[in-house]
This record gives structure tokens, sequence and C-alpha cells, in this order.
């Protein structure tokens, strides 16, 4: 199993996932695309039952802010195949897996409050 990302790691996924300030796809490389869905997730809040229609609508917030090609319902699939969400028996809400999150990032990027996401955007263009 990979060590959590650090500082260093989460800027240079996002380097190469947001090359012209835009997300084109889900990265490939299992680390880069887990470290990105992790950083979205961080958008979502701990222990909260959302329904689907809550879930992609914070979905679409976090994929606009990205300038992604990509829609909510593929990220949403990702996040739930990859164990980034749960969902209840019923299937009817999804819960933030956060164990996850702590084996894809360091806690101190879990801690912190900077808009990753945000500087690589205003970097890239």
């Amino acid at each position: 199993m990979p060590t959590p990302a650090s500082f260093v790691e989460i800027d240079e996924t996002l380097r190469r996932s947001l090359p012209r300030g835009e997300l084109a796809r889900i990265p490939r490389h299992p680390e880069r695309r887990d470290v990105l869905l992790a950083l979205i997730c961080l958008r979502l809040i701990r222990r909260y039952p959302y329904s689907e229609p809550e879930l992609n609508a914070t979905l679409r917030g976090a994929l606009d802010d990205l300038n992604a090609r990509v829609d909510h319902v593929t990220c949403r699939r990702y996040l739930v195949d990859l164990g980034f969400l749960r969902r209840d028996r019923a299937g009817q809400r999804y819960f933030l897996y956060f164990p996850k999150i702590r084996e894809t990032l360091a806690e101190e990027v879990i801690e912190s409050d900077q808009d990753f996401i945000g500087t690589a955007l205003a970097s890239a263009g």
C-alpha cells in the first residue's frame, strides 16, 4: 500500500492532472487518481448521510471548480467503486468513508485548510 500523499505529491498530481487549468479526465495512474478523488472528498461532510441528489449537486460543484470534462455520475461511480464513499444497505444514502481518505492523504494535508485545487488552477491559468 502506498504511503499517504504529502503536500509535494499533491502539487505534482494536480500539476499533471490540470495542465491547462481543467480536468480532462480522471487520471489513469492509480495513485494520482486516488489523490484527486480524495481531494474532491474533502469537500464532503463527514458522517453526513447524502441523498443521491445532494451528492450529485456537491460533486457537480467540485467538478465545475475543476473545469472538468468529467460528469458527476462518472465521478460518483469512481468514489463508490474505489471505496471513498459507502452506501447504506438500502442504497439510498451515501457516506464518506474517512479511513480511505487517511490512507490516501497525509494527516497534515487533511488538517490543512489549503485550497489545493484552487491554487493549482490559478497557477495553470
